[in-house]
């Protein structure tokens, strides 16, 4: 599986944010993308991610086209798994039912090794005691954490990460991009990760960096 931008632009009124950016996200990589804030990385990271219609250019999810006629084609989508800067958690549901959500929604009973393969995941992520609690009762940190384990429990072949390590401390932090990793790897699944935390950059395969909308 993999995802390839071309000749994406975006703007916001008369500002053009993004000015025709090429990427390609093949399987088994984990891309890394720095950029300071501003410099466009978040809303290419949207556009790849189905959540923002591009003004100009095409996205390709395993080359099935993720926008048709200005919208968003939800079986290309479903391939994505996406990790915002601000907690994607669903706030009424506890952190493990926050993995298993896709399950439930689509209307697959759960089984024994589903709840467990959750339990791994937020263990990995140091979270399996606070399986029962709720996103507001969790710090920063940890809602970040418990998205990523959310983001991996679906197995999607495309995960995109926005700022996935902005809260964590230098060891947390490394242990999530070696996740993100290990998913690229193993999965053999297209993983993006904005950030502007240089201390894990050793585990990516690729590292890129976009400033005023171009990557250099």
């Amino acid at each position: 599986m993999t995802a390839t931008l071309n000749d994406i632009r975006h703007g916001y009124g008369d500002v053009e944010v993004l000015h025709g950016v090429d990427l390609d996200l093949p399987a088994g990589e984990l891309v890394a993308l720095l950029g300071p804030s501003g410099s466009g990385k978040t809303t290419l990271l949207a556009i790849a991610g189905g959540l923002l219609t591009p003004t100009g250019g095409t996205v390709h999810i395993n080359e099935a086209p993720l926008y048709v006629d200005g919208k968003v084609d939800r079986k290309a989508a479903g391939d994505t798994a996406y990790v915002l800067q601000a907690s994607s958690l669903i706030g009424f549901l506890t952190v493990r039912d926050n993995l298993l959500v896709r399950d439930i929604t689509a209307g697959r009973r759960t089984t024994d090794a589903d709840r467990e393969r959750a339990a791994d995941l937020l263990d990995a992520v140091d979270l399996r005691s606070k399986a029962d609690r709720y996103p507001s009762q969790l710090s920063g940190g940890e809602r970040q954490r418990a998205a990523v384990a959310a983001a991996l429990y679906t197995q999607a072949p495309v995960i995109l990460a926005d700022e996935p390590t902005a809260a964590l401390d230098r060891h947390r932090g490394r242990a999530v991009m070696e996740l993100l990793a290990r998913h690229a790897h193993e999965r053999n699944a297209a993983v993006l990760v904005c950030t502007h935390d240089e201390r894990a950059l050793d585990l990516a395969d690729r590292v890129l960096r976009i400033e005023d909308g171009r990557l250099g």
